[in-house]
Protein backbone atom coordinates (compact mmCIF):
# COMPACT_ATOMS: atom_id res chain seq x y z
CA UNK A 1 0.00 0.00 0.00
CA UNK A 2 1.33 3.46 -0.84
CA UNK A 3 1.95 6.11 1.81
CA UNK A 4 -1.00 8.04 0.38
CA UNK A 5 -3.29 5.02 0.73
CA UNK A 6 -2.09 4.38 4.29
CA UNK A 7 -2.72 8.00 5.19
CA UNK A 8 -6.29 8.02 3.86
CA UNK A 9 -7.42 4.67 5.27
CA UNK A 10 -9.22 4.65 8.58
CA UNK A 11 -10.81 1.76 10.47
CA UNK A 12 -14.08 2.03 8.52
CA UNK A 13 -12.21 1.90 5.19
CA UNK A 14 -10.40 -1.21 6.36
CA UNK A 15 -13.70 -2.84 7.37
CA UNK A 16 -15.10 -2.06 3.92
CA UNK A 17 -12.04 -3.54 2.24
CA UNK A 18 -12.27 -6.71 4.35
CA UNK A 19 -15.93 -7.12 3.41
CA UNK A 20 -15.64 -6.47 -0.32
CA UNK A 21 -12.64 -8.79 -0.61
CA UNK A 22 -14.92 -11.58 0.62
CA UNK A 23 -17.65 -10.89 -1.94
CA UNK A 24 -18.39 -7.54 -3.57
CA UNK A 25 -21.56 -8.93 -5.17
CA UNK A 26 -23.44 -8.68 -1.89
CA UNK A 27 -25.90 -5.82 -1.66
CA UNK A 28 -24.59 -2.41 -0.54
CA UNK A 29 -26.87 -2.69 2.50
CA UNK A 30 -25.36 -6.05 3.52
CA UNK A 31 -21.79 -4.78 3.14
CA UNK A 32 -22.55 -1.49 4.89
CA UNK A 33 -24.17 -3.35 7.80
CA UNK A 34 -21.18 -5.69 8.11
CA UNK A 35 -18.82 -2.69 8.09
CA UNK A 36 -20.94 -0.80 10.63
CA UNK A 37 -21.81 2.04 8.24
CA UNK A 38 -24.82 3.58 6.57
CA UNK A 39 -25.28 2.72 2.90
CA UNK A 40 -24.53 6.31 1.83
CA UNK A 41 -21.32 6.37 3.88
CA UNK A 42 -20.31 2.98 2.45
CA UNK A 43 -20.92 4.16 -1.14
CA UNK A 44 -19.05 7.44 -0.61
CA UNK A 45 -16.06 5.65 0.90
CA UNK A 46 -16.09 2.94 -1.78
CA UNK A 47 -16.02 5.62 -4.49
CA UNK A 48 -13.05 7.33 -2.81
CA UNK A 49 -11.18 4.03 -2.40
CA UNK A 50 -11.56 3.46 -6.14
CA UNK A 51 -10.51 7.01 -7.03
CA UNK A 52 -7.30 6.95 -4.96
CA UNK A 53 -6.34 3.54 -6.38
CA UNK A 54 -6.70 1.43 -3.24
CA UNK A 55 -9.25 -0.62 -5.18
CA UNK A 56 -7.47 -1.33 -8.43
CA UNK A 57 -10.23 -3.28 -10.17
CA UNK A 58 -13.05 -5.73 -9.57
CA UNK A 59 -12.96 -9.09 -11.33
CA UNK A 60 -14.57 -12.52 -11.36
CA UNK A 61 -12.37 -15.35 -10.10
CA UNK A 62 -12.48 -18.22 -12.57
CA UNK A 63 -11.56 -21.70 -11.33
CA UNK A 64 -8.62 -22.69 -13.58
CA UNK A 65 -9.04 -26.34 -12.60
CA UNK A 66 -12.34 -26.33 -14.47
CA UNK A 67 -10.67 -25.08 -17.64
CA UNK A 68 -7.36 -26.91 -17.92
CA UNK A 69 -4.15 -27.28 -15.99
CA UNK A 70 -2.07 -24.93 -13.86
CA UNK A 71 1.68 -25.01 -14.29
CA UNK A 72 4.38 -23.09 -12.45
CA UNK A 73 7.43 -22.40 -14.63
CA UNK A 74 10.73 -21.26 -13.17
CA UNK A 75 12.94 -19.51 -15.74
CA UNK A 76 16.65 -18.76 -15.36
CA UNK A 77 18.19 -16.36 -17.83
CA UNK A 78 21.65 -16.09 -19.34
CA UNK A 79 21.83 -12.39 -18.37
CA UNK A 80 19.23 -11.53 -15.75
CA UNK A 81 19.56 -7.75 -16.00
CA UNK A 82 20.32 -6.97 -19.64
CA UNK A 83 18.07 -5.93 -22.52
CA UNK A 84 17.01 -9.56 -23.05
CA UNK A 85 15.56 -9.59 -19.55
CA UNK A 86 13.39 -6.59 -20.39
CA UNK A 87 12.39 -8.17 -23.71
CA UNK A 88 11.29 -11.37 -21.96
CA UNK A 89 9.31 -9.44 -19.36
CA UNK A 90 7.46 -7.64 -22.17
CA UNK A 91 6.86 -10.94 -23.98
CA UNK A 92 5.55 -12.65 -20.84
CA UNK A 93 3.33 -9.66 -19.96
CA UNK A 94 1.70 -9.96 -23.38
CA UNK A 95 1.20 -13.74 -23.27
CA UNK A 96 -2.43 -14.70 -22.58
CA UNK A 97 -1.31 -18.09 -21.23
CA UNK A 98 0.65 -16.45 -18.40
CA UNK A 99 -1.59 -15.15 -15.63
CA UNK A 100 1.24 -14.10 -13.32
CA UNK A 101 4.93 -13.34 -13.78
CA UNK A 102 7.26 -12.52 -10.90
CA UNK A 103 10.86 -11.34 -10.93
CA UNK A 104 12.44 -13.17 -7.99
CA UNK A 105 15.62 -13.85 -6.08
CA UNK A 106 17.11 -17.31 -5.77
CA UNK A 107 17.78 -20.02 -8.35
CA UNK A 108 15.32 -18.67 -10.93
CA UNK A 109 15.04 -15.17 -12.33
CA UNK A 110 11.37 -15.29 -13.26
CA UNK A 111 8.48 -17.40 -12.03
CA UNK A 112 5.49 -17.78 -14.32
CA UNK A 113 2.02 -19.08 -13.53
CA UNK A 114 0.76 -20.62 -16.75
CA UNK A 115 -2.70 -21.96 -17.63
CA UNK A 116 -3.10 -24.50 -20.44
CA UNK A 117 -6.03 -26.57 -21.66
CA UNK A 118 -3.94 -29.77 -21.70
CA UNK A 119 -0.34 -30.98 -21.51
CA UNK A 120 0.18 -31.17 -25.30
CA UNK A 121 -0.57 -27.44 -25.58
CA UNK A 122 1.85 -26.71 -22.76
CA UNK A 123 4.58 -28.76 -24.42
CA UNK A 124 4.38 -26.86 -27.70
CA UNK A 125 3.98 -23.50 -25.93
CA UNK A 126 6.99 -23.94 -23.64
CA UNK A 127 9.14 -25.16 -26.53
CA UNK A 128 8.34 -22.12 -28.68
CA UNK A 129 8.23 -19.47 -25.97
CA UNK A 130 10.84 -20.50 -23.44
CA UNK A 131 13.11 -23.42 -24.35
CA UNK A 132 14.03 -22.11 -27.81
CA UNK A 133 14.66 -18.56 -26.59
CA UNK A 134 18.45 -17.96 -26.52
CA UNK A 135 18.12 -15.70 -23.48
CA UNK A 136 16.84 -18.61 -21.37
CA UNK A 137 19.56 -20.58 -19.63
CA UNK A 138 17.29 -23.09 -17.87
CA UNK A 139 13.65 -23.65 -17.07
CA UNK A 140 11.81 -26.08 -14.86
CA UNK A 141 8.08 -26.60 -14.76
CA UNK A 142 5.83 -27.87 -12.00
CA UNK A 143 2.32 -29.11 -12.74
CA UNK A 144 -0.09 -28.15 -9.98
CA UNK A 145 -2.09 -31.26 -9.11
CA UNK A 146 -3.77 -29.85 -6.02
CA UNK A 147 -4.31 -26.34 -4.76
CA UNK A 148 -3.68 -26.30 -1.01
CA UNK A 149 -4.52 -22.63 -0.55
CA UNK A 150 -5.61 -19.83 -2.83
CA UNK A 151 -6.71 -16.53 -1.37
CA UNK A 152 -6.89 -13.19 -3.11
CA UNK A 153 -7.57 -11.15 0.01
CA UNK A 154 -4.98 -8.76 1.37
CA UNK A 155 -4.75 -8.89 5.18
CA UNK A 156 -5.88 -5.61 6.73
Amino acid sequence: MTELAQAVLDAADRRILREIQRDIRRSPQTIADAAGLSVSSYRRRLKRLREVGVIEREVALVNPGQLGIDIIVMVSLVDERGPEYDRLKRLYRASPQISQCYSVTGDADLILHVHMPEMASFESWIQANIIEDPAVKRCTSHVVYSRVKFDTTVPL
